[in-house]
């Protein structure tokens, strides 16, 4: 349980980052965040993630968010 509660404030972070247009530090997190999730199942923490995901929308033709996308469907199944 402590394990997905971490890599569910490692997504909120992250999505707030997005938000203030601080790429750089939200995929560091994001990433940070799908590391720790990629072991624990729970529809919540994907949620977060697919929220996180949907804050990425104004860097989709990035290479390292094109990347971070196909990384959170491959490891944790998360539909973009």
């Amino acid at each position: 349980m402590f394990t997905r509660s971490v890599g569910m404030r490692l997504a909120i972070v992250g999505t707030a980052h997005l938000q203030a247009r601080d790429l750089d530090r939200g995929l560091e997190l994001g990433n940070r965040s799908v590391d720790i999730l990629a072991r624990v199942q729970s529809t919540r923490a994907t949620d977060y993630v697919r929220e996180f995901n949907t804050a990425l929308a104004p860097w989709c033709r990035e290479p390292a968010v094109r990347e971070f996308v196909r990384r959170t469907r491959e490891e944790l199944r998360v539909a973009a």
